[in-house]
């Protein structure tokens, strides 16, 4: 199946069985079944409005299931659901296991029916302005859902809704480069326009056969201008650089009235504020983003462990993580940034990032590590890698072993203060809520960074991220061949026992709020901080009717699910 399938005239999904009606005192959106829903011919005239880029929801995992079921096929599928791939190239497929909610999957029983569930019921392969703005207004006009899906890489189930239209802008992947950048009077150096669908593996490429660095993430299947950026956007050059979003110079959207708008730091100044950092999916739809190009240069790669026989003792090294993790400040201050893994008794850094260096460096970078390791009696062997082009890191680091990672995750995510790690108590109750974590079944990965870099604008990124040494996930892989209720547990232990004992020593941390729970307590304060009151008026403004709604998004707490999975309002 490919994104060119269209939806054909006169052919509509069976509609599901009995839904109830929506609950009184609420206005709810439409779902298959209510009156108010579309009918075949509206869909129809729709498909006729985007030339035929409407597409009727199929799952995959179809193929796993009753007279479509192939076994050859459904074999292959198995063995590639839990990865991003798969997902990325298909319209409403998504990542998030909870929200998949078995009911479509490759590992259910053959003689079990696939239902849409959380799935939209349709999407618009999205290649124009017109296609979003003609989405936007038949949502409006028919009270239906509307999601905005660019590849699936979604930890909080932001990109799927029950009955919903989807906005799918996979396929808006035009990249621009600027030699000077003429739209603002504060920056008039090389940039690059970036389509809302572009991938971090063809932004790299692109930028790097320019002679440039752009700022991404680590992931080759993550659209940057999609969720990535708009929710803050980490990387290997955040202690350089700053976050993705502190190098955005304007954000090409289309507004819930569907007026097709450029925001900058002087023109619709607050969509732009908002935009940089406030979560995607919720203020407008992306369509476009501009952004800063840096000079490529030279990369050294290094990469480290130490385990509890080598620390000689479990608790012994526990209080290794401790002294590692304290020690890290003058590491990323140098403009590295260090990404390690905590598994069962043992913890491994693969592909510390250190731009504009060269490996004789190294050695004093890491010099306060080392030597704080040295004295508990610990000595790290530091392997290095030197790379002429960041390409030629990223492809040796991230390009093949992210995508052979499995992306179907129950996760939890926490900014960790460097006041806090750099204190002797501080970095020994962290270390021990990790060990907590790492003893009720989850890994935990971290990146130490140095967000606190100078910006030319005033944005909408968490302002805990400016504060924090490490950004750290807590994340357990979600496992197929294991009972539902035994994974959803895991969920619930996250949620009521794991979190809250690294959030009892990390106060004033907060969230990641792209890689976090999706049941976060408190979100507001947690995912937004201090911002969340100017992010909430800035929503009300630019879309006072609620036409986007995604999960702890800004103004999300205005709408619930009702019993049957209508969106209504609160």
């Amino acid at each position: 199946m490919s994104w060119t399938r269209v939806f054909m005239l006169g052919a509509v999904l069976a509609l599901p069985g009995a839904h109830g009606m929506p609950r009184k005192n609420a206005v709810c959106k439409n779902i298959p079944g209510d009156p108010g829903w579309p009918s075949s011919s509206e869909w129809a005239s729709l498909n006729q409005t985007v030339n035929g880029a409407l597409i009727a929801t199929t799952q995959l995992a179809t193929l796993c299931h009753g007279r479509d079921y192939d076994e050859e096929q459904c074999e292959s599928l198995k063995e590639a659901w839990p990865f991003a791939d798969v997902h990325v190239q298909e319209s409403a497929e998504f990542l998030m296991p909870f929200y998949q909610n078995q009911s479509c999957d490759p590992f259910t029983a053959i003689d079990k029916p696939c239902e849409l569930g959380n799935y939209a019921q349709y999407s618009i392969a999205v290649s124009s302005v017109e296609d979003v703005q003609a989405g936007i207004k038949f949502a409006r006009e028919n009270n239906i859902r509307l999601t905005i899906k660019n590849t699936g890489h979604d930890l909080l189930g932001k990109s799927t809704g029950k009955g919903s239209l989807s906005l799918w802008t996979h396929h808006l992947n035009s990249i621009e480069f600027m030699d000077k950048y003429s739209g603002s009077s504060c920056y008039k150096g090389p940039a690059v326009r970036l389509g809302a669908g572009v991938l971090t593996s063809n932004a790299v490429k692109e930028a790097s056969d320019k002679g440039y660095r752009v700022v991404t993430g680590t992931c080759p299947d993550v659209g940057v201008a999609g969720g990535y950026t708009p929710g803050g956007g980490h990387g290997v050059f955040t202690s350089l650089y700053g976050m993705a979003a502190d190098n955005v110079l304007e954000w090409e959207v289309v507004t819930a009235e569907g007026k097709h708008v450029v925001a900058t730091p002087t023109k619709n100044a607050d969509l732009y504020w908002a935009l940089s950092g406030g979560g995607a999916g919720t203020f407008a739809v992306v369509v476009s983003m501009t952004t800063r190009l840096h000079p490529d240069g030279a990369m050294v790669g290094a990469s480290l462990g130490f385990d509890a026989e080598l620390a000689g003792s479990t608790e012994k090294f526990w209080e290794a993580l401790a002294t590692f993790q304290s020690a890290l400040g003058p590491v990323v201050d140098a403009g590295a940034v260090a990404s390690y893994a905590i598994t069962p008794y043992a913890v491994s850094a693969y592909g510390i990032a250190i731009p504009n260096t060269n490996a004789s460096e190294v050695e004093r970078i890491f010099a306060p590590v080392t030597s704080a390791m040295a004295e508990i009696g610990i000595e790290l062997n530091i392997t290095t890698t030197m790379h002429s082009h960041y390409i030629d890191f990223f492809n040796m680091y991230f390009a093949q072993a992210v995508s052979t990672t499995p992306a179907a995750q129950i996760t939890g995510g926490r900014l960790l203060p460097r006041s806090i790690l750099e204190t002797p108590s501080g970095s020994k109750d962290i270390a021990q809520a990790f060990q907590k974590a790492v003893d009720g079944g989850f890994a935990i990965v971290c990146d130490a960074v140095n967000a606190d870099q100078p910006r030319p604008h005033s944005n909408a990124v968490f302002p805990s991220w400016r504060s924090a040494l490490l950004h750290c996930i807590i994340v357990k892989t979600w496992d197929f061949s294991m009972p539902w209720d035994d994974m959803t547990a895991f969920q619930k232990n996250l949620t009521e026992v794991v979190m809250p004992e690294v959030e009892k020593v990390t106060p004033g941390g907060g969230a990641y709020l792209n890689e976090a729970n999706f049941q976060q307590p408190n979100w507001m304060q947690e995912f937004y901080g201090k911002n969340y009151p100017r992010l909430r008026d800035i929503k009300r403004k630019v879309d006072p009717a609620g036409i986007f709604y995604s999960q702890t998004a800004v103004g999300s707490e205005s709408w619930d699910e009702d019993p049957s999975g209508r969106l209504c309002h609160v």
